[in-house]
């Protein structure tokens, strides 16, 4: 029999899209156990405010003696660095794999260079989102935002909008798109994109999902959402 593993989530309390993805790929044996921090809004500031509860939801995870930590949200992990050293430095010396992070690593595997980015976000937070992307070396040659106003509406918004929403934000010329959010229902578009515009797609509960695993030393590859999950390239790092 195959040894469990124990995955903590630290999410925003408002998410309700990450465990549902994260249930449906990750294998039987991986158990998940959350914590939550308070988020409703969609905009940078509430990002921030949100990891004001990071040391706390930390220290409660690290209680459990969990083998990975995961911090499942796009835009409060900008500051990956910062964000995984805080964790640590509450929950005990476990790896910590990130999103923000974890899709740059997803972007490289894919040789995805020039990018189109799609968000659900009000403007302070896709401007975030896009001027992170170019100060990291990624060329963003569309940028663009649905403006959903609460963390609620981003979580229910319609699947066929979000696919033709992306498609608008996608051009010629670029390598392939990005689907920022956790709370946004990427992962469900993620292979119709693909199969559409016949470029690779990366998604924030994706590329989370896609490095959890790889930090787990699971490399098994998983059909049916997108590119990104049938690799396992070697060399890269995946848990800070």
């Amino acid at each position: 029999m195959t040894a469990r593993r124990k995955v903590g989530l630290l999410l925003p309390s408002s998410n309700t899209s990450v465990e549902y993805d994260f249930q449906r790929l990750v294998p039987r044996h991986v158990s998940l156990h959350a914590a939550r921090m308070w988020l409703t809004g969609s905009d940078a500031a509430a990002a921030q405010a949100m990891n004001a509860e990071l040391d706390t939801a930390s220290r409660y995870l690290g209680s459990a003696g969990l083998d990975l930590i995961v911090y499942a949200c796009t835009g409060g992990s900008l500051d990956a660095g910062s964000i995984a050293e805080r964790i640590r430095s509450h929950a005990g010396p476990v790896p910590v794999v990130a999103t923000t992070p974890a899709a740059k690593l997803a972007l490289d595997a894919l040789g995805m260079k020039r990018i189109a980015v799609a968000t659900p976000y009000q403007d302070s937070m896709t401007a975030a989102i896009g001027a992170h992307l170019e100060q990291a070396g990624y060329r963003v040659v569309a940028l663009a935002g649905r403006r959903k106003p609460d963390n609620v509406a981003i979580g229910n918004d319609p699947l066929d909008e979000i696919a033709a929403f992306a498609k608008a934000t996608l051009p010629t010329d670029a390598d392939g798109l990005f689907l920022s959010c956790t709370n946004w229902r990427g992962l469900d578009v993620v292979e119709r994109l693909e199969r559409e515009t016949g470029k690779p797609v990366v998604t924030s509960n994706q590329a989370t999902i896609w490095a959890t695993l790889r930090a787990l030393g699971i490399d098994a590859p998983i059909a049916g959402y997108g590119r990104l999950l049938t690799l396992a390239p070697p060399g890269l790092a995946y848990a800070a």
